[in-house]
């Protein structure tokens, strides 16, 4: 089954928008990433939004942003500032393109002041997970309903990528680069240049040392709005990606996803905050039955809805030293 069968089927009709559409939406996104972000004073603390990327390294740790719903106003992060949605590019939107553009719109109207090298910046998620006892058995199964935990992940990253830190279940980990200890961290310097979906796109393709999800990447990167924006653009250029009005995150508030399929049967889906295009969380999702024998011969089986993994993001900041979480 391929890939866009697979969508089609698990989610229902979702008519690809008309050539006209498309291209307005295109439109817009480009418009609106002219737009020059919202300018804030220099100070110690800045707040910073994100996605999350899949990298090899010596210690991962999920990063993650937080938002929290206000009506249809807007959000507030973990300052307590508000964003305004008035503006937005497709109060409606009917596809995955506008959903994106209304996400690209998002990002160049928040807050933003560049980050000193050696600043860090913090990460905090909560990850849906089976209970510890079965997990060690079963390490790959589905989530089980009614027998969970939530993990709260902490993880601080310096700019400059010459420190990083992790904090999971209270155990507090610092890693400095040098000697056994390395961990692959993107450039940052290079990231910033990043400011269209064209440089995004011929960045991506050009070889690497380690593997880079681009769906993901802006989980773990806190980076300037413009950037931002242009991943999405990235994003809306591309083809599999479909939009499933229907997710819902881990506490229960509704989300919009954009997913693509892996292996035929499991959808990687971005949630985004269906009030104010933000990116709220992750997850990756069953939308085919599947039939695998595992190595006693038995048969796996994989029904439709088994959740895999869900992850929502509370907060990113940017701080001064490991420890500091605002």
């Amino acid at each position: 089954m391929d890939e866009m069968t697979a969508l089609r089927e698990a989610f229902g009709p979702d008519p690809a928008p008309r050539p006209h559409a498309r291209d307005g939406a295109r439109a817009a996104l480009m418009r609106h990433m002219e737009d020059k972000p919202v300018a804030v004073a220099p100070r110690t603390v800045h707040k910073r939004w994100a996605f999350r990327v899949a990298l090899t390294a010596a210690a991962a740790a999920a990063a993650v942003i937080g938002v929290v719903a206000v009506e249809n106003l807007g959000t507030v992060d973990d300052s307590g500032k508000g964003y305004s949605t008035v503006g937005l590019p497709f109060p409606k939107p009917a596809s995955a393109a506008e959903v994106l553009t209304n996400a690209a719109w998002a990002a160049t109207h928040k807050p933003w002041a560049d980050p000193r090298p050696d600043q860090f910046m913090y990460n905090e998620a909560q990850e849906l997970r089976n209970d510890a006892a079965f997990e060690r058995e079963h390490p790959n199964d589905p989530i089980r309903p009614g027998s969970t935990r939530v993990i709260t992940s902490q993880n601080w990253k310096r700019i400059d990528a010459k420190v990083m830190a992790t904090n999971e279940s209270g155990k507090l980990e610092v890693y400095e680069q040098g000697g056994n200890v390395s961990w692959s961290q993107l450039d940052y310097a290079q990231l910033e240049k990043l400011d269209t979906p064209d440089k995004v796109l011929a960045w991506d393709k050009a070889p690497k040392n380690f593997g880079v999800d681009l769906d993901r990447l802006l989980g773990q990167y806190v980076l300037p709005p413009k950037v931002e924006a242009a991943f999405y653009g990235a994003l809306a250029k591309g083809d599999g990606v479909r939009l499933n009005p229907d997710a819902v995150n881990l506490d229960g508030r509704p989300a919009i996803g954009l997913g693509r399929v892996e292996q035929g049967f499991l959808a990687q889906e971005l949630l985004f905050d269906p009030a104010t295009y933000r990116l709220i969380g992750e997850r990756e999702v069953a939308i085919a039955e599947r039939h695998v024998t595992d190595e006693r011969g038995n048969d796996d089986y994989t029904r439709v809805g088994d959740l895999f993994r869900q992850v929502i993001y509370t907060k990113a900041v940017i701080v001064d030293k490991v420890g500091d979480t605002q």
